[in-house]
């Protein structure tokens, strides 16, 4: 089985032993872009225009051939023959059939989450969290991390967002499960992702008072609007700074029943209702 990596930087893998590549920066990127997309017909004319703009299209078209022929190599590795044959040429086009013997991290990812949606409309519970849980697992970080690609950085920020709203939703159902100490964590991943999303910052305020930690619920407003204030010049949304004059003032639990309704509980019936689709 050959394993390659493209969440978080990129990596072959043989049978548990990484391969060294020879593929160069733009060979390696056609790779990738093939890997990324199988079974889509790409014609070369478009394939050298793309990893080989700077070239003259005689030796764009040379390099390409180059590139075809050691990604041949690389996936023949190990006698795989069954990969080899994935990659199918013509004068014109060029194809990478999806393949078993071919593992690739980002179809793993969004197939867990695929599945993640599947469990939810069948009310799955349970599988719905394994599901998403593997798939945060498996996302080793942003998508070929280090170039910046046009297609690439939009396939970076469409996977990104794939990952911070599969952990939205763990956060949501751990919430709902009363396991505010996971829920918590989920959420101090989300920050550290993207510190200025202000609906997550009162999200991790309630789990700090359900968890019996509401001086620390009103230490992370504080948190929260410092960093805006730095960061934006701006301050926090009404309904953070309402939150956290309830949570000053003991009013907070005679409304808990609805906040955590609102927070927690209603994007679920979103997600449920296709909202949230992957």
């Amino acid at each position: 089985m050959l394993n390659v990596t493209m969440l978080g930087g990129v990596s072959f893998v043989l049978d548990g032993i990484r391969i060294k590549n020879e593929l160069g920066q733009s060979g390696r990127r056609l790779a990738c872009y093939l890997l990324a997309f199988p079974g889509r017909t790409h014609r070369r004319e478009k394939l050298a225009d793309l990893f080989w703009e700077d070239l003259e299209p005689d030796n764009a078209r040379a390099a390409l051939n180059t590139a075809i022929w050691r990604l041949r190599k690389l996936l023949g590795s190990g006698a795989k023959e069954s990969a080899t044959r994935q990659l199918v040429t013509t004068s014109d086009e060029v194809i990478l059939e999806p393949c078993e013997a071919i593992s690739v991290d980002l179809h793993t990812f969004l197939e867990r989450l695929k599945e993640s949606k599947e469990l939810a409309t069948a009310g799955d519970a349970i599988g719905t969290h394994l599901a998403l849980q593997s798939a945060v697992d498996g996302y080793g970080g942003p998508f070929l991390d280090g170039d910046d690609d046009d297609w690439i950085v939009l396939e970076r920020e469409r996977l990104q967002c794939l990952y911070m709203r599969a952990l939205l939703e763990l956060m949501n159902g751990a919430a709902r499960d009363k396991r505010y100490e996971d829920a918590l964590d989920y959420g101090r991943t989300i920050l550290g992702q993207d510190s200025l999303r202000e609906s997550v910052h009162r999200s991790m305020m309630l789990l700090l008072v359900m968890n019996g930690q509401r001086a620390e619920a009103i230490h992370h407003y504080g948190r929260c609007k410092r960093l805006l204030s730095q960061e934006l010049s701006i301050d926090p949304m009404p309904e953070t700074m309402q939150l956290a004059e309830l949570i000053r003032s003991s009013e907070i639990y005679a409304k808990l029943g609805e906040l955590i309704e609102t927070q927690f509980v209603e994007p679920a019936r979103l997600s449920r209702g296709g909202v949230m689709s992957y």
